[in-house]
């Protein structure tokens, strides 16, 4: 039903530019814009595990672009290659709500010790969550109004970070490690920190609406999907014993996002 809705949307943008084209103008070949907006999941990859935390990803975020720069080679056709960041709340809290998980979980029968990289990959400017894309465009302009349909692949990229907690039990000397890894990845914990990266298909649609001579405000719609990979497995050692348990937390799954903007868009002539 939602890919219905998506393509008799799309047909009603494009049947409602082509009823316009007499007054196309079609005189800029450059063109770079900035936007901010959210992210709104269709699905979602957050399955409420404490391994949760240690994806440097949430289900809801914002994102703004880095740097768009687009360039029509033809009257009709262009392309535009695009950066953006994005992030959340959530995904700045994770490594303190991770620790606190594991205190939460263990502690009325162990006195807890816990660590993970995700406390270490924190930087705003560059964002959490980082999407690359070139798109092929084609362009409906009138006077005021510009309509672009647009056809992107790229990549959805997020860190993987390894967690790790020593448990001493109360009233006893037995004590246990528990290792929280990437199951793709093995080595020591300190090197497993690593980027995921996701082949992304992303059809979309921007419009923008001339406020002044080179200048346009821009709303953009865009609906993204790509395919995960992830299994983190949790180990649980024994360090008296040597005895161990095994655990997997999969996180294979399609993600579908629909994600908004505004902002604007500057024109080179």
């Amino acid at each position: 039903m939602r890919s219905k809705l998506f393509i008799i949307f799309f047909l009603g943008i494009i049947s409602f530019s082509v009823y316009g084209q007499d007054s196309l103008a079609y005189k800029s070949k450059w063109q770079t814009r900035l936007l901010v907006g959210t992210n709104i999941p269709m699905s979602k990859l957050l399955q409420g595990a404490e391994t949760d935390y240690l994806l440097q990803y949430d289900d809801n975020s914002y994102y703004w672009q880095i740097l768009s720069i687009t360039y029509f080679f033809h009257k009709h056709w262009g392309l535009e290659f695009n950066c953006q960041a994005g992030t959340s709340s959530r995904i700045r809290q994770r490594g303190n709500n991770f620790m606190s998980n594991l205190q939460s979980k263990y502690n009325d029968d162990y006195y807890v010790n816990s660590s993970t990289g995700a406390i270490y990959n924190n930087n705003f400017f560059e964002g959490d969550i980082s999407r690359g894309y070139l798109g092929l465009i084609y362009r409906f302009e009138t006077n005021k109004l510009n309509v672009y349909p647009k056809l992107s692949i790229g990549v959805t990229s997020f860190m993987i970070d390894w967690g790790r907690a020593d448990l001493k039990e109360k009233n006893s000397n037995t004590e246990h490690s528990i290792l929280y890894l990437n199951k793709n990845r093995r080595g020591s914990a300190g090197a497993l920190a690593s980027a995921a990266d996701h082949f992304t298909l992303a059809p979309s649609i921007f419009l923008g609406y001339k406020i002044a001579k080179r200048f346009y405000v821009n709303a953009d719609i865009m609906f993204s999907h790509y395919k995960t990979n992830i299994v983190y497995e949790k180990t649980i050692t024994n360090l008296y014993t040597n005895e161990r348990t095994v655990e997997h937390f999969d996180y294979k799954k399609g993600i579908s996002t629909l994600s908004l903007s505004a902002g604007f868009i500057f024109t080179i002539r």
